[in-house]
């Protein structure tokens, strides 16, 4: 029996040579343990401009999304998150502010417009620490963003919805760099459409709308169209025209109209348009407008008998600003009974005269004719728009009564001659303390200054005047009046913030 046990434990007995190769494996084990111990304990590398790549899809763009693709030089994985901050945009807009150097790219005609995503929307990439710190030169306001709230990317194109801004990190098992990359994509559209143009045409019972509308970002346009007293708008997809049927002859009827892009942003106008028949048209007249910078001061041109614009007729004091383009000839092109402005504020009887720069009144907090920012008012004759030319409100309606579209507007600076009519003055009405909300030269017949009541009803649509209009961009714009003529009133509202 001994001798059976004895050969039992020989036979369980390991060689030399298994014992070296488990020893071998088993350090083996414990420095893979301590390398990978190491490895985690060192800093993981922050993302700089060198190693990372950031394209956004100039294609496909679809709905409220963008694709954008991301890679890395290096050998680290990469984790993102994406903020889509709920809260109102702080963005300190102005007035229809616009670069200079845009404007003077092109003195003739407007700029051309892109449905692409460039990779320059990629504003301003820093390396910048997630301490609820931001980087003076950039857009993005940082924010501590846990890491557990990172995701890993898998593909290297993620989706990202309109305007979002996104936090990268490098990770190594598990453990994430230090400092967030912090970018965001700034040009995907976040503006409605700009509506243009809107022409009502009649017959005995019916009005035709038709709308001129343009976007930046998104081409497939959705037009939506009702009667003040309808519940619920027509849509008409990509139609841009409708006509409303069975009206009553002679009537004047509101019409709302809707233009919405693929990312959901959106525009409204109001038109007021009177069923009637046997329209006549009358043209407006093209003019040579002049825009004095250094004297504040706009003169108007008519034709004189050579058919050269040398014959002066009008002269306005006005308010220009910082992106006032500085020199170089223009046309105007489309006009608007109230446009809002950048600002959340509104401007009545606004004329387009190239990009984002227009003729308009000074601003109104709201839609309304007796919200005027009466201390802007008064600044007239000085610089204090950010861009565009503000103007007394019977000369706003002058302009949009009378100048045709494609008319001529030319920028200078000379401070010492305001022009050949000279230069006009504008009341002071700050301490007017019960008169102060309206514009004196408002000729709405509830304006204070000329005997009014002042109250305006804040139910009823915002007021327009009597007098008509045809916003095109065609070069008669035209206003209407029947075979009696009794004036066809066309008057359009319109807001949406300016591009």
């Amino acid at each position: 029996m001994e001798r059976v046990s004895h050969r039992k434990k020989e036979k369980f007995k390991l060689s030399k040579k298994k014992k070296i190769i488990i020893l071998i494996i088993i350090l083996l084990v414990l420095i893979s343990l301590g390398v990978f111990i190491a490895l985690k304990a060192l800093p993981v590398d922050d993302i700089t401009n060198k190693d990372i790549e950031i394209t956004p899809s100039t294609t496909n763009i679809t709905g409220k999304a963008i694709n954008v693709h991301i890679s890395t030089k290096t050998n680290y994985d990469i984790y993102y998150y994406i903020d889509y901050d709920e809260e109102e945009d702080e963005t300190n807009y102005y007035e229809e502010s616009l670069d200079d150097e845009e404007l003077e790219n092109d003195s003739n005609n407007s700029s051309n417009t892109s449905n692409s995503v460039n990779t320059n929307s990629v504003t301003n990439n820093k390396n910048n620490s997630t301490n609820n710190t931001s980087n003076s030169d950039s857009k993005v306001t940082i924010k501590n963003i846990e890491n557990s709230k990172y995701s890993k990317i898998t593909t290297p194109t993620i989706s990202i919805e309109n305007n979002a801004t996104i936090y990268l990190k490098y990770g190594r098992f598990g453990k994430l760099s230090d400092n967030a990359y912090v970018f965001n994509i700034d040009n995907i559209d976040k503006t409605g459409p700009e509506i243009g143009g809107i022409e009502t045409s009649s017959t005995d019972s019916t009005i035709k709308v038709s709308v001129t509308a343009n976007d930046l970002g998104n081409s497939n346009l959705t037009y939506y169209f009702k009667l003040q007293n309808d519940m619920d708008y027509t849509c008409t997809n990509s139609t841009n025209t409708y006509t409303f049927t069975d009206l009553t002859e002679n009537e004047t009827y509101t019409i709302y109209i809707k233009v919405t892009d693929g990312f959901g942003n959106k525009s409204e106008a109001v038109v007021d348009a009177v069923a009637s028949s046997e329209i006549t048209t009358i043209a407006k007249k093209i003019y040579y407008i002049k825009v004095n910078l250094g004297a504040n001061t706009v003169t108007i041109y008519q034709e004189d008998e050579n058919g050269e614009y040398t014959d002066p007729i009008k002269a306005m004091v006005c308010s220009t600003g910082v992106a006032t383009p500085k020199s170089g000839k223009y046309k105007t092109s489309y006009s608007y009974r109230w446009r809002e402005l950048f600002g959340a504020v509104y401007g009545q009887y606004a004329v387009r005269i190239h990009g984002n720069i227009l003729f308009h009144s000074v601003p109104y907090t709201r839609m309304y004719p007796d919200t005027l920012e009466y201390e802007e008012y008064d600044k007239l004759g000085t610089s204090a728009s950010a861009g565009c030319v503000r103007l007394t409100v019977k000369d706003a309606k002058w302009i949009y009564d009378n100048v045709a579209t494609g008319s001529y507007v030319e920028f200078y600076s000379d401070t010492k001659n305001p022009g050949p009519l000279g230069k006009p003055t504008a009341q002071k009405i700050s301490n007017n303390k019960s008169n102060r909300n309206w514009d004196p030269t408002d000729p709405d017949e509830r304006n204070p200054w000329n005997g009014g009541s002042g109250i305006v009803n804040k139910k009823d649509k915002p007021s327009s005047s009597s007098t008509n209009t045809t916003i095109s961009n065609n070069t008669n714009t035209s206003s209407a009046s029947n075979t009696t003529n009794n004036e066809i009133k066309n008057n359009t509202l319109i807001w949406g913030t300016d591009d």
